[in-house]
């Protein structure tokens, strides 16, 4: 068997299985995939449906540190506003 032949017969193994891995990583169905492109009329972009892995106690967790997040930025820009101000009272106390 020549050099080129083995490579052909790699390719052939390995990319079905490259593409079935990248498939599972990005959350899609590789079945789903390779059924549309011989017929099938179901969509192609739909993710897999994720495990119920996600607990109502995790997401829990995760609104209450969003919201400790958005009362953080809130804080951080009123105390933005407070110095812009500053500045503008002591730009305006120069000019005058």
């Amino acid at each position: 068997m020549t050099g080129c032949a083995r490579i052909l017969i790699l390719l052939i193994v390995i990319t079905p299985i490259a593409f079935f891995v990248a498939s599972y990583i990005n959350k899609a169905d590789p079945v789903e995939i390779v059924s549309g492109w011989f017929g099938n009329e179901k969509t192609l972009d739909l993710p897999m449906e994720e495990d119920e892995s996600e607990s109502e106690a995790d997401l829990e967790e995760q609104i209450r540190r969003l919201q400790k997040e958005v009362e953080f930025y809130k804080l951080e820009n009123r105390n933005l506003e407070e110095q812009l101000k500053a500045c503008q009272q002591k730009a305006t106390q120069k000019e005058d």
